[in-house]
Order: structure tokens, then C-alpha cells, then sequence
């Protein structure tokens, strides 16, 4: 069993159960801590698979090997307070390793359980005008999931979309960046939600974490001015004309969101489907200051969107990715916090002053139990403000 006491004053703790095929559990958690070499959980943002390792000590050779496709399901903490829930793991990969001089080792590799089956199958379908929360809603029946879909981006109105020879994943994340959201997959649910804001997906503000220089072991700043772009720039399909529109987002663009009043779907043969009336939302821009930018400080868009309306939000959201990604820091801290999630805001204070100023969000955590205790890992990016969208009815 590991020595934590020895290291320190606080004792991590945490539950591990196994479910098999035949739905049986198992408590296990006094097997893995008896065994423990390391145990490492990687909470992503967005579709990127949350991942579970673990690495025990087979000495004995008494070690089972668990089946693949068995639900790991984890808990962290420490001794003494409530644990965590940190979801559930199918098994994907088993390893057995020794070697002379060296006591064999077992080590499991488990992925985020929400995000296996149907979700990698290539399909061929479109979607024709449809909101992006029936899309969502569609997808997540599909793969056996809910779904929850923040207000303002269910109710965006898609004309036309094509999901040819691609999996719903690539299908989601393509659909993230267009529109400057996160998409994930919790305890059952497909979430979409807006990116790099701090909010869950009801609009409530995830609360503020404050973290001081020290509370971490080590930690790295970091600025990228490589791409540090200072407008970005969109075209799209002007149906009317038969030609080539542009926009371009820069820090003085105001995203303007429009409701109006429209009749029915128009189908392919000509005929309106549900000739009520129906209020829909749809993005405009206004230029504050003109965009003094020249070319090489305009990042351009290689697609050419279908309507003007989707180039603005592609452009938004491709220049708030920009801005997020210009600056980022990382920080182990000494005593692992096990509630720490992706898009959490972070406060930081006794670093440089610009540090201690900006605003950070979470992208990443990863905690890790070993003998010498329970750390966590969390990675940031540049938190972005709220950019003032006005609604205006016509």
C-alpha cells in the first residue's frame, strides 16, 4: 500500500468500481490501493476523450486481467472529506510488462465510457432548416444520450447542412468551431454550450477559483506571437448575386443578433410546410472603428460559407479562438483539487503582474495519485469576455 503519511499530512483517497459485461460490480478499491504505482485521470474540454490510467504492481502475480469493455467508475478526494465523482471509463487497453530484477506490472487504460459506440460510424445525411438545438438533439437520441443545449445556440437557425462520409463527432466538433462553442459528453449528456466563457450550458457563471503562486509547484507562462493575428476574414456565397461575399471580425466588431418574423419552410418542391409565423434569430455585424489591419495581420477562412450569416459566426468564432490561444499557463498544484473542471475560471495571484491581471480559464486537468501524493495538473487559456451582443427586433 503507498506510504502517503509519510509525504505529507493530507491522505488522498478515492473509490474505484468495475462493472462488467453481465452488469456485475465490484469494489475495488482496496485492490488498486494495495497495488498502486500511479493513477492518472485527464479531464479534457470537448470531445477529446477523458482518460483513465491506471498502473499496479503485480508482485504476487495474483493480478486478474480485467475484461476490455468493462466500466471503470472512479471517484478522487481525500481522507476525510466527500469524494468526487470523476464518471465512468471503459476499458480500452491492457497492458502486462516485467521483466528480470523487476516486479511485473498491470497497467489499464480507460476512456470516457459517454463517447463510445456509434459515435466514430461514418454516416451520409444533411440536415435542411433545422436549429442547431434540434441537430444536437437529433445526434445525442442517436447515441443514446440527452442532450443540453445553451439558449442562445439552440435557437440558431441552419439552412443547409451536409454530414457526408463523417462520424457525428467530427459532424459536433465541426459545428463547435463554426460557432464558437464546446461540445462534450457528461454523465450521459451532450452538452453545447459557448466556448471559453465560464458559463454552464444554463448561462449561469461557473464560480471564480483563486489560485496563488503558493498553492503550485512548478509553472510555465507562455506567449504565442507567431499567429497573433489582428482581424479574421470570412466569404460566403451571395445566392442572389451569384458572387463572392466577404466580413471581417476584428476587436471592434459587434455581433448584432436579429429577430425576425418568417413563414413557414419552403421543401424542395416549391411547397410551404406550417405557414405560421415563426420568430427567428439571425447574426449581424457592426463595425465600431474601421479595420486598420493590413493582409498578413488578417487570418482568412478557406471555406466559403452558405450564407453570409454563417460566415459571421464562422469569423467570430474562429478570431475568439485567436484571441484565447495568444497566452497560456499551466500549473501543478501541490494538493490535488478534485473539482477542478475545463472552462472554470481561474484568479491567479503572486505571479508577474500581466499574469496576476488576465483572466484565465481552464482547458485541462490532470490528477495524479502516486506515492507521493495527489497532485493536479491544470492547464489555461485567455478567458473571453462577453462581446456585447445587442438583440434587436425588425
Amino acid at each position: 500500500m503507498l506510504d502517503f503519511e509519510r509525504k505529507n499530512h493530507r491522505t488522498p483517497a478515492f473509490k474505484v468500481v468495475i462493472t462488467t459485461k453481465d452488469k456485475k460490480q465490484q469494489d475495488i478499491t482496496q485492490v488498486v490501493s494495495s497495488r498502486l504505482i500511479t493513477l492518472s485521470l485527464t479531464d479534457n474540454r470537448g470531445l477529446e476523450a477523458d482518460t483513465l490510467d491506471l498502473e499496479l504492481s503485480d508482485h504476487d502475480g495474483k493480478l486478474a486481467l480485467p475484461p476490455r469493455n468493462a466500466i471503470i467508475s472512479l471517484a478522487l478526494g481525500w481522507k476525510g472529506k466527500p469524494l468526487i465523482d470523476k464518471g465512468q471509463y471503459s476499458v480500452d487497453e491492457v497492458q502486462f510488462s516485467g521483466g528480470a530484477g523487476s516486479a511485473d506490472r498491470l497497467t489499464i487504460r480507460a476512456r470516457a465510457a459517454d463517447l463510445k459506440g456509434s459515435f466514430s460510424e461514418q454516416k451520409e445525411r444533411s440536415f435542411d432548416k433545422k436549429t442547431l438545438g434540434e441537430i444536437i438533439d437529433t445526434i445525442a437520441k442517436e447515441n443514446q444520450l440527452k442532450s443540453q443545449v445553451e439558449k442562445e445556440l439552440a435557437n440558431r437557425f441552419i439552412d443547409h447542412i451536409d454530414q457526408t462520409n463523417e462520424s457525428d463527432i467530427n459532424l459536433l466538433t465541426r459545428l463547435s468551431e463554426e460557432h464558437g462553442a464546446m461540445c462534450t459528453v457528461k454523465n450521459g449528456t451532450l452538452l453545447f454550450m459557448p466556448l471559453g466563457k465560464g458559463k454552464t450550458v444554463t448561462g449561469k457563471d461557473i464560480p471564480l477559483r483563486k489560485i496563488t503562486r503558493k498553492n503550485g509547484d512548478n509553472y510555465n507562462f507562455s506567449i504565442a506571437e507567431s499567429e497573433n493575428y489582428k482581424a479574421v476574414r470570412a466569404y460566403w456565397h451571395d445566392p442572389d448575386s451569384g458572387k463572392r461575399g466577404e466580413i471581417t471580425v476584428d476587436e471592434n466588431t459587434k455581433i448584432v443578433r436579429k429577430k425576425r418574423m418568417t413563414k413557414g419552410r419552403t421543401l424542395k418542391d416549391g411547397t410551404v410546410k406550417d405557414k405560421r409565423l415563426s420568430k427567428r434569430t439571425y447574426r449581424e455585424i457592426e463595425q465600431q472603428e474601421p479595420i486598420t489591419s493590413d493582409s498578413s495581420q488578417i487570418k482568412s477562412l478557406r471555406h466559403t460559407y452558405a450564407s453570409e450569416r454563417t460566415a459571421i459566426t464562422a469569423a467570430k468564432s474562429a478570431f475568439d479562438k485567436i484571441k484565447r490561444g495568444v497566452a497560456t499557463f499551466s500549473l501543478n498544484l501541490a494538493f490535488g483539487e478534485p473539482d477542478l473542471m475545463p472552462e472554470t475560471p481561474i484568479e491567479l495571484s503572486g505571479f508577474k503582474a500581466e499574469i496576476d491581471a488576465t483572466n484565465w480559464l481552464i482547458t485541462r486537468v490532470t490528477h495524479t495519485i502516486t506515492d507521493n501524493g495527489y497532485v493536479s495538473q491544470v492547464e489555461c487559456e485567455l478567458k473571453i469576455e462577453d462581446d456585447g451582443v445587442e438583440v434587436k427586433k425588425k
